[in-house]
């Protein structure tokens, strides 16, 4: 998995790099085919205040690109809760993938006549 940091009109520090890293590194855990994950923050000042932008693009292989956006005051608020949408969509695709049981329509019917005979 290819992870990239990207700071634009803000300056990131060490900390915070090492934090949106083991972020992404907790997607993972899905068992997914991630190829790459893309972080970008943003700082945009609009009306005498300034609002975070943080953005996750994620490439999963057989999967379109997850996109996700969250603004905030706070950046360590945001990217949290950025991580918290995106494991929602991972989970949600994970669990979509294995609790598809593509039974063969002779194996059921196999268990069903072997068990007729048991009774």
């Amino acid at each position: 998995m290819n992870t990239t940091i990207v700071g634009r009109h803000i300056k990131i520090d060490d900390d915070t790099k090492k934090f949106i890293n083991n972020t992404s590194a907790n997607f993972q855990k899905y068992h997914l085919d991630i190829i790459s994950v893309n972080s970008i923050v943003s700082k945009d000042e609009a009306q005498k205040t300034s609002v975070i932008s943080f953005e996750f693009v994620i490439n999963v292989a057989n999967l379109d690109t997850i996109v996700i956006k969250q603004k905030d005051k706070d950046l360590h608020k945001a990217i949290e809760v950025a991580a918290q949408r995106v494991a929602k969509i991972l989970r949600r695709h994970h669990d979509k993938i294995t609790s598809h049981d593509a039974t063969k329509l002779s194996k059921a019917f196999e268990e069903k006549a072997q068990d007729d005979i048991d009774k």
